[in-house]
């Protein structure tokens, strides 16, 4: 982690730095301008940001593998996935420096830090170790040693690359029902977490059911509730039930079923609120930094896509539970105590059957089973004219561009050339690790983007995110808090800004190297 540091930050700001992101929330949801304006439903948490922050309605992810894992690690630590080593949730890697054999690796996967909170052996060990950037927590720490950095989420890779390496990361186990850690931050479970899990959990997780929270009113800001590409096909209505939907009878998959569902926010909220308590953020003397990852947009948005009614329903929970968060803030510390921003590790793509009426593009539905396979054939087209991995790579990007296959195709080489040949070839740049590879076609030596709208899926239902098209990019960005003005700025502005604009607005010294730069001339910094 680069230890030198800009020293024109001084004094002191804010006694705790929040920083939330909400897991696959797309920049539409948050836009006052938007033809389906959600914000007309919203009352307490994203009406606040709204009124009381200032926003900025253009910021993007510039890079090209938008991921939950690298979303977040961006976020935290200012820097492009190329950098942070952050490059997708799982990526190959070669077995060996000499052989050929590639092996996947998860972002956030350590087997010598086993799991603390549930018995041995019942998941994989979790840390940071391929993270290779400090992150916001660190750079207060380092400032400060007696700093304490938190974060929370209901996924490992969420919670662990907004901690960075200093801090403290917890996150939510599906099948224990429980918050758990792993021994890279602790050997047991502090007993306040402990207790959490025997107290508070029980009855966060008790609910079968799943309800509609929609006024009458606005459901026309969203889809009819009945669609055949949501959910299973089958159960893609209102209200949904554990006992229908869960992927067994057991306790065990009722749970799993339950944090897919808004509840899983409510139990990040109850846990953040509760560590805000035990371990006396922002109370100490010090400057403290809470990172907080709502990923119930995310399970949601998987199942029933943007402008469902599921999705509709859950966005106005997270409202409620934002809303409490900063009213607890302002609780504990003051209006004047705290400082947030609030942003998203990605957004997704519309369902391509919705896309024509609800936008941004129409699309297609592809089969990625299919779609892989024609690929698997123009690769060994390109391998059939000889010449070496780099040729083969060239070859192999222009057949998959003239096949149609994908709508840009770059082979590694033009990606390390300077000038990027455009915007696109530049967000490949920023995701690009030489021995970190997001997929099949990367360990031949090329990248590529399909068609605008397009999504390759395993099935008829569902969507997802990932492609460097703008609707996975474009993400909310709004800072609150002390020595924020209130507004709107139009600039274009990047999700590697965050850690540094947080770090300037709480007098924090930050690596010189970042990719992002603080908003000082949007943000007003002071009290």
């Amino acid at each position: 982690m680069p230890a030198s540091c800009s020293d024109d930050q001084a004094g002191q700001g804010p006694a705790l730095v929040v920083l939330i992101s909400a897991d696959q929330m797309r920049g539409d949801f948050l836009d006052e301008t938007a033809a389906r304006n959600y914000t007309q439903a919203f009352e307490r948490g994203f009406r606040r940001l709204l009124d009381d922050g200032l926003v900025f309605p253009k910021a993007t992810h510039d890079h090209a593998v938008t991921h939950t894992a690298p979303g977040h690690a961006t976020l935290a630590t200012g820097v492009f996935p190329a950098r942070s080593g952050i490059v997708a949730n799982t990526w190959r890697e070669k077995a060996s420096e000499e052989g050929e054999q590639w092996i996947e690796v998860y972002a956030v996967a350590d087997e010598s830090s086993p799991l603390v909170g549930v018995e041995s052996g019942d998941s994989e060990g979790r840390s940071p170790r391929n993270l290779n950037r400090s992150g916001l927590g660190d750079w207060l720490i380092a400032h400060d040693s007696d700093a304490r950095a938190v974060a929370i989420s209901s996924k490992d890779r969420s919670a662990i690359t907004l901690a960075g390496h200093a801090g403290q990361a917890y996150w939510l186990h599906p099948a224990a029902g429980r918050v758990v850690t792993s021994t890279y931050y602790a050997r047991d479970l502090p007993n306040w977490v402990q207790a959490f899990n025997a107290e508070e959990m029980p009855e966060l997780t008790a609910d079968s059911v799943w309800e509609s929270i929609v006024p009458p009113h606005l459901e026309t800001l969203a889809r009819p509730d009945e669609a055949p590409y949501e959910g299973d096909g089958v159960h893609s209505t209102f209200p949904h039930r554990s006992s229908a939907e869960a992927d067994g009878p057991g306790e065990r998959e009722r749970r799993e079923w339950l944090l897919r569902t808004p509840k899983s926010d409510e139990i990040v909220l109850a846990f953040a609120m509760r560590a805000i308590e035990e371990l006396e953020l922002g109370r100490r003397g010090s400057v403290d930094y809470l990172a907080v990852g709502f990923s119930a947009t995310d399970y949601v948005g998987h199942g029933y896509g943007p402008f469902s009614q599921e999705q509709l329903s859950n966005l106005i929970h997270l409202d409620g539970v934002l809303g409490a968060l900063f009213d607890h803030l302002d609780e504990v510390l003051g209006s004047d105590g705290w400082i947030a921003a609030v942003s998203s590790d990605h957004g997704v793509a519309t369902m391509p059957e919705a896309s024509e009426e609800w936008g941004p593009v129409e699309g297609r539905r592809l089969d990625s089973g299919e779609l892989a396979e024609a690929m698997f054939s123009l690769l060994e087209e390109a391998r059939s004219g000889g010449g070496g991995e780099s040729e083969v790579a060239v070859r192999l990007a222009a057949e998959l561009e003239a096949s149609g296959l994908a709508a840009k195709a770059y082979a590694h080489a033009e990606l390390r050339a300077a000038p990027p040949a455009d915007s696109l070839a530049g967000f490949f740049r920023n995701s690009w690790h030489p021995e970190r590879l997001p997929h099949f076609l990367s360990t031949r030596g090329v990248e590529y983007a399909g068609w605008p709208g397009d999504l390759a899926y395993w099935g008829p239902q569902g969507t997802t995110h990932g492609s460097p098209h703008l609707y996975d990019r474009w993400v909310p960005l709004v800072f609150l808090g002390a020595g924020v003005r209130s507004g709107i700025s139009w600039q274009p502005v990047r999700t590697v800004d965050v850690a540094p604009t947080l770090a300037a607005l709480a007098r924090v010294p930050t690596p010189t190297d970042l990719d992002g730069d603080p908003l000082t001339e949007s943000v007003e910094i002071g009290r």
